[in-house]
């Protein structure tokens, strides 16, 4: 088998895991369920990942890596153009609170609270926000285009605060209408950053 078609079914089985785990909850999905899902045998499960434990740190790790693919496009736009780094940024929020098994999945993340895994992908992932978006609003003051009363990290802080309460919001809510949601956030960061 190719690399790329290994890399390929291991991604299968990450995403059904999600979408699984996110519809199910951790305890009530199986290993069984998801080898469906994604398409695999049981065999080909456990040549990946020896655990469900183990797949659900895959998905963690997945969603940072595709996280920091995401914030590495924003950090070169802020270079550029802090308010174009702030639409980029906006849109991957929305992405994520756009995700039919956001709710779920983090109601799966509140299940398991002891594990080390999840724990630190969660630190990771809010780590690295804080830092982008304190780059992104320092990029921002220096072309005169974000507010300069306040730190860096302090409005970085506050973004995060925003796009958590999104989050929140799709969490409880269900996934947001963009053509809604999408507007107003635009709105609130105006009023936000602007100098």
């Amino acid at each position: 088998m190719s690399a790329i078609r290994r890399t390929a079914r291991r991604a299968d089985i990450i995403d059904a895991a999600y979408r699984c785990m996110a519809q199910h909850g951790y305890e009530r999905s199986t290993t069984a369920q998801i080898c469906k899902v994604a398409g695999v045998s049981s065999g080909t499960f456990f040549h990946y990942f020896p655990t469900k434990a183990a797949v659900l740190g895959a998905v963690l790790e997945d969603g940072l890596q595709r996280t920091r693919e995401v914030f590495e496009r924003i950090r070169d736009t802020a270079a550029r153009d802090a308010v174009a780094a702030l639409d980029q940024w906006r849109e991957h929020v929305l992405d994520e609170a756009s995700d039919e098994n956001l709710a779920g999945f983090i109601a799966v993340l509140g299940a398991v609270p002891d594990n080390a895994e999840v724990a630190a992908a969660l630190r990771a992932e809010a780590q690295l926000t804080r830092e982008v978006l304190t780059e992104l609003v320092a990029a921002g003051q220096e072309q005169g285009t974000i507010r300069t009363d306040r730190t860096p990290d302090r409005i970085g802080t506050w973004l995060g605060i925003l796009a958590r309460g999104v989050l929140e919001h799709a969490a409880e809510e269900g996934p947001v209408v963009r053509d809604t949601l999408g507007p107003e956030m635009t709105d609130m960061l105006i009023r936000l950053l602007r100098p």
